[in-house]
């Protein structure tokens, strides 16, 4: 009985690191997706609106769930200390602050747009905004193929080693 409760247990510990890694994959995508549209809102606000930029990061810190409203509430509360440091610092900050989870490409896209926030005319953010929407949903699409095709063989695999294991060990 203990051997088959064991058994069962890792199995299912297999299990659950195949299908945490598919949640991951899928979660890194709706990340990407969410910042695109934060971002198209920003450029939306800032070309329409003409909304100041702390209260624009309150109102897409209310707009979007966790992590992507919580990347914009930090950022307006390092706004705080607007004078003391630059925009791009605070922007910086917050993507440290956050668990957005994003490497590589991703990563830089939202680092090279802090870079711009705060320092350029209405058009030059704009601009940048766009390139960084472009370049987010294309990041997302590629992370939402990635999701599904190594998402189910996570799965899968993390069944296989749980039973080999099982296999191994009895």
């Amino acid at each position: 009985m203990i051997r088959l409760m064991g058994a069962l247990l890792t199995v299912g510990g297999g299990a659950f690191l195949g299908f945490d890694a598919h949640r991951r994959l899928r979660r890194r995508a709706r990340v990407l997706r969410q910042l695109a549209g934060a971002l198209e809102q920003m450029d939306r606000e800032i070309a329409f609106r003409l909304t100041p930029m702390p209260q624009l990061m309150e109102e897409l810190a209310a707009d979007y769930p966790p992590p992507v409203g919580t990347l914009f509430a930090n950022c307006r509360k390092g706004m705080k200390e607007l004078g003391e440091r630059s925009l791009a610092e605070i922007w910086r900050q917050a993507l440290a602050d956050t668990p957005l989870d994003l490497e590589g490409r991703a990563a830089g896209i939202l680092d090279e747009l802090g870079e711009v926030l705060g320092r350029f005319e209405e058009s030059g953010l704009r601009s940048a905004l766009a390139r960084a929407v472009a370049e987010l949903t294309r990041e997302g699409e590629l992370a939402r193929e990635d999701g599904e095709k190594r998402g189910r063989m996570y799965q899968v695999l993390g069944l296989a080693w749980g039973g080999l294991l099982v296999i191994l060990l009895l």
